[in-house]
C-alpha cells in the first residue's frame, strides 16, 4: 500500500507533467536495411512512429511501392511507462515492417510514408534504393543454383524455454540457436537481461571475447526495449543486451565465456536505486566438422546458401575493344570467406587483373552477402569468342550436402575493327587545329619624283617580274606534282609528321590532366602511322601477327619489341586508369616518339 503523502506526490507530479505531454510531437520515421540489393533479393523497410503520450496513433499510410512487391507486412507495438528524474515518461513505439523485392533494375524509389494523427500530418522522406542485375538470367548465362536462401529460415527458437529464475530479480542470460554447428556454418549468439525490479539504465557491459568465431553484429540496442514474460509463473520483462552471428573457424569444442552487465535499478527519489552485477553462464559448444566426401578443388570457406550467376557485357565488339566479365555469388553466409572461382586463360583473349568488392547486409537476422569479380578481356581475334562455364563448390548447411554451382559458357562475337583505327574508340579527339599562312599582299603607290628611273611606276614591277614568274612557274610545277601524286603515296611521305602531329595533341591532353585521352592519342599515332607507312592494320592484328608482319619487313626484334611495349602500356592505362604516375606519362611520350624514329629509319 503506498502512504497517502506519496500518492499524492505522484498525483500532483501527472498532473503537472500533463501539458508537457499533450504537447509533445509524434516521430515518424522509415528506414531500408540496405542501400543495395540484387534484383531477386529481398528488402526491409522499417516505419517506426513513435508517440510521447496517450492519444489516438491516428492511420498510417504506406507508400504506393510503385517499383515494388510486397511479399510480407507486419507490425508490432511495444508501451512502456517509466518515471525519469521524478517525472512520468510514457512512450508508445509502433513497428510497421514491410518485406519487398524490386520489380526492375536501376536507382528505384521508396516513396514516403504518411501518417495523420492528433489534427496533424507527418511524412518520411523517400529512400533511394540501388537494384543491381544479380540473380536474373544473364545476357551471357545463368547459374544452376538452389532456391533463394530467403525461403530457407530456421525456426525460431525460444531464448527461455529452459530458464528457471527461481527468486532472483535480475539474471544474465546468454544463448545460442545452435549448438552443433558445422565450421562456417552461422550461429546466433543472444544476450538478454531478465527483471523483476525496475531498471533505469545499463551502466557496464562486457561482452566475451568469442574466441575461435569469425562474429558480425545483428543488433546492438541503444535502449532498453521491454518483452513481457511468464517464467514458472513470475511475470518478467526481458531486454535484449546483444545479438551477435557467429561463424566457427575450426570443430571441436568450444567455449563462450560468460559476458558481465551492470544495471542500474530504481528511478528517482521516489523509489531506492541501486546497482547490481551479473554474469551468464557459459555456452559449450560442439563445432562438427565439415561431411567426408568433400568434392575436388573445395574451399572450406565456401559454406552457406550460396548462387553463382555470370555475364559478359557487351557480346558483340570490334577487335582490340573491351568486354566486362562480372562473376556474382550471393546468399547466406560469411561472404569474406567465400572463394570463387577463377577464369582461365581463352585463346585469342588478353585478361586483366580482376578486381573483387563485397557487400554484407543483415536479413531476418541471418548474414547476407554478395561478392562480385569484375575482369576486363580484351578480344585479339575475330569470330566467336567463349568464355567458359565456371564451377563452385560449395556445402549447404540446411541441406546437409554439398553441391555444384555451375555458370553457362558465353558466346561473345568479334568483328574486326576499322583499319587505321585504335584498338579503342578515342575518348578524345586531336585537339590541334590545322592552320594556314595568309598570303602577304603587297600594295604599291607611285612617288612623283623626277630623274632617277626607279622613280618611274614601270621600273618596279619589270624588276619584279623575272622572280615573280620564277615563283609562279614552280609554284604551278609542285601544285602539278601534287595532284598527279598518288594518294597512298602521299599518306605514306606525311605519315610521320603526322604522327608527330598527333603526339603534339597527347601533350596537350596531358597537360588538361586527361589522361585515358592522352594514352588514346598515343595509340591511334603508333597505329594510324603502322597503317600508312608500313601497311599493317594493328587494329587487326593480335601482337604476334603484329610482331611478324613488322619483322617480315626488316625491322629489328628489338625495334618490334619496343613498340609492342608502347602498345601494351597504352591498353593498360585506358583499360585500367589512374594505375600510372605522371613521370611514367611523360616517359610515355619519349617512347614513342623513339620507337617511330626507329620504325622511319628502317624504311629510309
Amino acid at each position: 500500500m503506498i502512504p497517502r503523502r506519496t500518492g499524492n506526490a505522484i498525483c500532483l507530479a501527472l498532473l503537472l507533467a500533463a501539458p508537457a505531454i499533450a504537447a509533445a510531437d509524434v516521430e515518424l520515421s522509415a528506414t531500408a536495411d540496405a542501400a543495395e540489393v540484387a534484383l531477386d533479393g529481398t528488402l526491409l523497410l522499417r516505419v517506426t512512429a513513435i508517440y510521447s503520450s496517450q492519444g489516438d496513433t491516428g492511420e498510417l499510410q504506406l507508400p504506393a511501392f510503385a517499383d515494388f512487391d510486397v511479399v510480407d507486412q507486419s507490425r508490432s507495438e511495444q508501451v512502456s511507462f517509466s518515471f525519469v528524474n521524478g517525472a512520468p515518461s510514457f512512450r508508445r513505439t509502433v513497428l510497421t515492417s514491410v518485406t519487398l523485392t524490386p520489380k526492375r533494375e536501376g536507382d528505384l524509389i521508396i516513396e514516403p510514408a504518411k501518417l495523420e494523427a492528433r489534427a496533424k500530418v507527418f511524412q518520411t522522406e523517400p529512400i533511394r534504393v540501388r537494384v543491381l542485375p544479380t540473380g536474373q538470367t544473364p545476357r551471357g548465362g545463368h547459374a544452376t543454383s538452389s532456391p533463394p536462401p530467403s525461403d530457407r529460415v530456421p525456426p525460431d527458437v525460444d531464448p527461455f524455454a529452459d530458464v528457471h529464475p527461481g527468486q532472483r530479480d535480475l539474471l544474465l542470460r546468454a544463448t545460442v540457436d545452435n549448438d552443433r554447428p558445422y565450421v562456417g556454418q552461422q550461429i546466433t549468439y543472444s544476450l538478454y537481461l531478465l527483471a523483476r525490479a525496475n531498471v533505469s539504465s545499463i551502466e557496464k557491459l562486457q561482452v566475451p571475447r568469442l574466441d575461435g568465431f569469425w562474429s558480425e553484429d545483428i543488433e546492438a540496442p541503444q535502449q532498453l526495449v521491454p518483452e513481457q514474460r511468464i517464467l514458472d509463473g513470475v511475470p518478467y520483462t526481458a531486454y535484449l543486451l546483444r545479438r551477435r552471428a557467429l561463424f566457427a573457424l575450426r570443430p571441436g569444442k568450444a567455449t563462450i565465456e560468460p559476458a558481465d552487465v551492470q544495471v542500474l535499478t530504481g528511478f528517482g527519489m521516489l523509489f531506492s536505486r541501486g546497482s547490481s552485477r551479473r554474469s551468464s553462464l557459459p555456452l559449450h559448444l560442439d563445432v562438427q566438422p565439415l561431411p567426408p566426401g568433400k568434392p575436388p578443388g573445395f574451399d572450406s570457406g565456401n559454406v552457406g546458401q550460396w548462387t553463382l550467376t555470370a555475364q559478359a557485357d557487351p557480346l558483340g565488339v570490334a577487335v582490340g575493344q573491351p568486354v566486362t566479365f562480372r562473376m556474382i555469388a550471393t546468399g547466406r553466409g560469411n561472404v569474406r570467406d567465400l572463394r570463387l572461382p577463377a577464369l582461365g586463360a581463352i585463346p585469342g583473349v588478353r585478361t586483366f587483373d580482376a578486381t573483387t568488392t563485397d557487400k554484407e547486409s543483415i536479413e531476418r537476422g541471418q548474414v547476407n552477402g554478395t561478392r562480385t569479380v569484375e575482369q576486363l578481356l580484351v578480344p585479339e581475334r575475330t569470330g566467336a569468342v567463349e568464355i567458359p562455364s565456371l564451377t563452385m563448390e560449395i556445402f549447404d548447411p540446411a541441406q546437409k550436402q554439398y553441391r555444384t554451382l555451375r555458370t553457362d559458357p558465353i558466346a561473345v562475337h568479334v568483328v574486326a575493327a576499322q583499319v587505321g583505327q585504335p584498338v579503342s574508340t578515342p575518348l578524345a579527339q586531336n585537339l590541334l587545329g590545322g592552320g594556314g599562312v595568309r598570303p602577304i599582299r603587297l600594295r604599291l603607290g607611285s612617288v612623283q619624283r623626277s630623274a632617277p628611273p626607279w622613280a618611274e611606276p614601270w621600273f618596279w614591277p619589270a624588276l619584279g617580274l623575272p622572280p615573280f614568274g620564277l615563283a609562279l612557274g614552280l609554284g604551278l610545277a609542285g601544285l602539278r606534282r601534287i595532284l598527279q601524286e598518288n594518294p597512298g603515296t602521299r599518306r605514306v611521305r606525311l605519315a610521320r609528321s603526322a604522327a608527330a602531329k598527333r603526339l603534339r595533341g597527347a601533350r596537350a591532353l596531358l597537360q588538361r590532366g586527361e589522361s585515358v585521352a592522352f594514352y588514346t592519342e598515343i595509340a591511334r599515332a603508333v597505329t594510324v602511322y603502322l597503317a600508312d607507312k608500313q601497311g599493317v592494320a594493328a587494329a587487326g592484328l593480335t601482337r604476334d601477327e603484329l610482331a611478324a608482319a613488322l619483322s617480315a619487313r626488316g625491322h629489328p626484334e628489338e625495334t618490334v619489341r619496343r613498340l609492342l611495349r608502347v602498345l601494351d602500356d597504352c591498353d593498360r592505362a585506358r583499360f585500367a586508369p589512374g594505375s600510372s604516375e605522371a613521370p611514367a606519362r611523360e616517359a610515355m611520350l619519349g617512347r614513342a616518339d623513339q620507337v617511330l624514329n626507329e620504325l622511319d629509319r628502317g624504311n629510309a
